[in-house]
């Protein structure tokens, strides 16, 4: 535990200097959590969809999240779809996997 602490620490450290690029690297570690929670919803049958283009200003002031040394970065939908929701039988709009990945 000592070790990985001070291995946490030390990449932090890194960062006191210039406090965006602390913030840069935390958000880039919540995409990462962001990830699990899509993927653990979807295997527990919860439908989930990270929500992006919201104003995080506004919504930092409603949460107090400045008065905290805090910020948002995404924001997350969890739930159960209507089976009454007409979006949710319509099919995908969604490029071809080889116009998104390139296998090297």
């Amino acid at each position: 535990m000592q070790s990985r602490q001070a291995l946490c620490s030390h990449y932090i450290s890194q960062y006191a200097t210039q406090p965006e690029l602390l913030l840069q690297w935390a958000e880039n570690q919540t995409f990462i959590a962001l990830g699990h929670l899509l993927l653990s919803a979807k295997l527990l049958g919860i439908d989930a969809t990270p929500i992006g283009g919201y104003d995080a200003a506004v919504l930092d002031q409603a949460l107090d999240l400045p008065a905290k040394g805090l910020k948002s970065s995404v924001l997350v939908a969890l739930g159960y779809a209507s089976d009454a929701d007409g979006n949710r039988t319509l099919p995908k709009a969604r490029l071809a996997m080889d116009q998104v990945v390139k296998f090297l």
